[in-house]
């Protein structure tokens, strides 16, 4: 027996539709629902059951009801229909990227397989193309910009879907295939996401190119340190390049393998690494640029509690952003938490936080540093010293008084402080002295200013000045300026000048004014006279050189003494100049003494003044001259030659081991001054030369 199967023929009616979007309201994303309120149409010919009408993604039942508008034109029949309903988001069989859903709706007739109706867009009715119809529903706003998602998309087409035929008599198949109406509207969050800048075939390119530039600036970073500083920020830039294009492939590979609640954790561990890696950077960043540098500056150790509280500021403020940002969670009762703890942490230690940040602006700014001569002025009181240490807490100060006074921090932020040695410029002395009217002030200038260019530390240049600064009730009113190197050596400096200006005052027969009150008998001081202050005799008794002869000898010495004067800048005599046995004793001025050392160079090694002499080393040995003499000002000397001085030592030959001694302080401390310092001067062989050297030259034994 032979079967036969032949298909049935159809009558299939084409339905054309439309759709028009009035409003999308209601967006519940957690049931995947939203509100739909549009116009639907079908124009057709003959006769059409609308009733059977069933919608694919409705989240509720809903009724078609009856057509608002019926039209008919010849053959042709069109129904026009209002509806609102709830229904269900990504109805479409599509796989949906994160934070991106189709609104829309899909319908088909139950009653009527593909073969008895097929349903077609209606593009005449709708008269638009796609773009058009989507700029005309993104400027009517059918989606409230309140929700903070867009339309990126619209779609009207028709499909067909199976359902199974649960045993019907009517057909010979298991799946009855239906034509299907569907209207999408694809929609995007407004969220600028970088991920979204990038596509994912660039992104591969972006991340082979970057992991080549990490591998090759780490293996030949030895040939760029000089440009170290660009080269970091730009190895940043690399890795969050590397970050983002891996996000961009991760996401893009794995994005329909995953379910959404897998892929949501995906990218909000992206969302959270975005936050982290800045965080991480810029404590690096911290570290090199901040925390190191100020390490070098200062020579200490930056506290590690001060490193890790500002590590835990940066982290602190990640988090925030990750909870508020990524978790969208509210901050309000976080933060007010946290402030609280945070008031009563800083009410705790804030005077250590203060002194400690102090500290970090003070090393910062740097108004003064270690070894700086300061006073530092903290309401009345007024402290001065050397600056001997500068902790995080604390600023030490070694006083003129021997003793280490510890200012916190935050007071010395605030203090008036003045810095004597910032600018590495010598530092101005000034002195006030008064003396009698009855001297003429330019004689007392110029014994002032030839006091200050004897002391031994005044510089040269600046120059010192010495001025008359006008009359008081009883005195002449003078003022002296000098400069020396460093300010922690003024005091000293201060008091040599001092005695300097007596020296000279008591050799120009001038006291300095002291304004005296009789009560009942005062005899007075009678003043020394110039005359008698600059008499040979009055000279020798002060010279030390020549304490160790008798009174009878000094006499007769001072009267073979010869008088001289010389003008400013005129040399008295040349080192290497022979024959000229013969000492000078200063009895006014300043006289500059200078060395040539191998290099054909010259040091100055003294200044001499009044009291002063010069030239004993040719007097007592005969030797040449070891040093060139010129007079700084005008200068009045007296000369001793050998002729004088020898019938003495011959008298009183037990005298040359204290001549001796004198000599060989003054050798020495020529000898120091020429070599370097951490050369040793050998003392017992120059005593020794020296006292042979005076022995020979006088004929008095070996």
């Amino acid at each position: 027996m032979l079967k036969y199967f032949c298909e049935p023929t159809y009558k299939t009616n084409v339905v054309f539709v439309g759709v028009e979007i009035n409003e999308i309201t209601d967006l519940d994303f957690k049931k995947l629902t939203h509100q739909l309120d549009f116009y639907l149409w079908f124009r057709f010919q003959g006769d059409m059951n609308t009733q059977n009408i069933k919608f694919f993604n409705a989240a509720e039942p809903i009724n078609i009801g009856e057509p608002i508008a019926v039209e008919k034109v010849g053959f042709q029949t069109r129904h026009l229909y209002r509806i609102k309903g709830r229904f269900k988001v990504d109805f479409l069989p599509n796989r949906y990227a994160y934070e991106q859903h189709t609104l829309g709706i899909s319908f088909y007739s139950s009653d009527l397989t593909r073969h008895n109706r097929i349903y077609v867009t209606d593009i005449l009715g709708i008269g638009l193309t796609k773009r058009e119809l989507l700029e005309r529903m993104q400027n009517a706003q059918i989606l409230s910009p309140i929700y903070d998602w867009s339309i990126n998309n619209v779609l009207l087409f028709p499909d067909i879907i199976s359902k199974h035929s649960l045993g019907s008599l009517k057909v010979q198949k298991d799946q009855i295939k239906y034509s299907r109406f569907n209207a999408a509207v694809p929609i995007q969050k407004n969220d600028f996401t970088l991920r979204r800048t990038i596509s994912p075939n660039l992104a591969k390119y972006i991340l082979i190119l970057s992991c080549i530039m990490l591998i090759l600036i780490t293996l030949y970073s030895k040939l760029f340190s000089y440009f170290y500083k660009p080269l970091w920020f730009f190895q940043i830039f690399l890795v969050f390049l590397v970050l983002l294009s891996s996000e961009v492939i991760l996401i893009d590979t794995l994005m329909f393998d995953l379910t959404r609640h897998h892929l949501k954790t995906l990218i909000m561990t992206f969302d959270v690494l975005w936050w982290i890696m800045p965080a991480f950077f810029l404590n690096l960043l911290v570290n090199r640029f901040l925390w190191i540098p100020l390490e070098e500056r200062t020579g200490r150790a930056i506290p590690n509690v001060v490193r890790r509280f500002m590590a835990t500021i940066i982290y602190l403020l990640a988090c925030f952003g990750i909870i508020a940002f990524v978790y969208e969670k509210p901050l309000t009762s976080l933060l007010a938490t946290s402030g609280v703890v945070a008031m009563i942490i800083g009410l705790a230690i804030q005077v250590n936080i203060s002194n400690v940040f102090s500290g970090i602006v003070i090393n910062l700014e740097r108004p003064f540093r270690v070894d700086d001569w300061v006073k530092i002025q903290i309401g009345r009181v007024i402290s001065e010293g050397r600056v001997v240490d500068i902790t995080w807490r604390t600023t030490r100060i070694s006083t003129q008084d021997g003793y280490i006074l510890s200012i916190p921090n935050s007071a010395a932020s605030e203090a008036i402080v003045h810095n004597y040695n910032y600018l590495q410029e010598p530092c101005r002395v000034s002195l006030k002295l008064r003396i009698d009217h009855a001297h003429f002030p330019e004689k007392v200038e110029k014994i002032l200013l030839d006091a200050v260019l004897s002391t031994v530390g005044v510089l040269n240049k600046p120059s010192p000045s010495a001025d008359f600064a006008g009359f008081s009730d009883w005195a002449a009113d003078y003022s002296v300026s000098f400069y020396v190197s460093h300010y922690a050596q003024q005091s000293i400096h201060k008091k040599q000048v001092w005695k300097r200006i007596w020296i000279h005052l008591h050799r120009a027969g001038i006291l300095p004014a002291v304004q005296r009150q009789e009560i009942y008998t005062f005899k007075g001081v009678k003043e020394k006279g110039r005359e008698e202050a600059i008499k040979p005799m009055a000279l020798l008794q002060e010279i030390d050189v020549f304490q160790p002869f008798s009174e009878q000898h000094k006499a007769y010495l001072s009267e073979q003494m010869r008088h001289y004067r010389f003008s400013a800048s005129e040399t008295i005599f040349h080192q290497g100049d022979e024959g000229s046995n013969s000492l000078f004793i200063i009895v006014e001025g300043v006289v500059s003494i200078y060395v040539r050392l191998e290099n054909d160079q010259t040091l100055e090694v003294a200044r001499l003044g009044a009291g002063n002499f010069f030239g004993e080393m040719a007097l007592l040995k005969g030797q040449e001259r070891t040093a060139t003499v010129i007079a700084m000002t005008e200068v009045c000397l007296y000369e001793i030659i050998k002729s004088d001085i020898l019938p003495l030592l011959q008298e009183q030959p037990q005298v040359l081991q204290r001549i001796n001694n004198v000599l060989n302080q003054r050798q020495m401390n020529t000898d120091q001054m020429k070599l370097p310092p951490d050369l040793p001067i050998e003392k017992e062989v120059i005593h020794k030369w020296i006292f042979r050297g005076i022995l020979n030259f006088f004929s008095l034994g070996k």
